[in-house]
């Protein structure tokens, strides 16, 4: 099954003003809509019902940590790139969140840049997805 662009992002963080920027810098992507989230409950909801490609998800939240709408995220079967965001320094922290299945980690502070080629990666991933189901598609048919 094919993805269809628009590409979805979701940006889920209990600091609305990092939303804001966040959202601000995603919107002026190609190909992407963007959603943000102060909560990772209300979130998830909207990853299941919209299927939301991309996450971006802070750790520490007080309703739900980040590596837990991570878990949610990958028990959906979906494919859906999941990045954390985090204001730790802990690579402990980083380690278990890419292990238990994040794509990478953002690190607070971080500039536009980094958060730009996190969604670039996710979207040539993304791409190479549609490209070999197209071309399994076509070898079947």
């Amino acid at each position: 099954m094919n993805i269809e662009k628009p590409y979805r992002i979701a940006v889920i963080d209990d600091d609305p003003v990092l939303l804001d920027i966040m959202e601000r810098v995603l919107r002026k992507q190609p190909h992407v809509i963007t959603r943000s989230f102060t909560s990772p409950k209300e979130a998830l909801r909207a990853i299941r019902d919209e299927e939301i490609h991309i996450v971006f998800v802070d750790i520490n939240m007080p309703e739900m940590f980040g590596d837990d709408v991570l878990k949610e995220c990958i028990s959906m079967k979906q494919g859906i790139q999941v990045y954390i965001v985090t204001g730790s320094d802990s690579l402990l922290l980083a380690d278990r969140c890419l292990n238990n299945g994040a794509r990478g980690v953002l690190f607070k502070p971080f500039d536009h840049q980094e958060l730009i080629a996190h969604v670039q990666e996710a979207i040539q991933f993304l791409d190479k997805w549609n490209r070999l189901v197209t071309n399994k598609q076509k070898k079947a048919g």
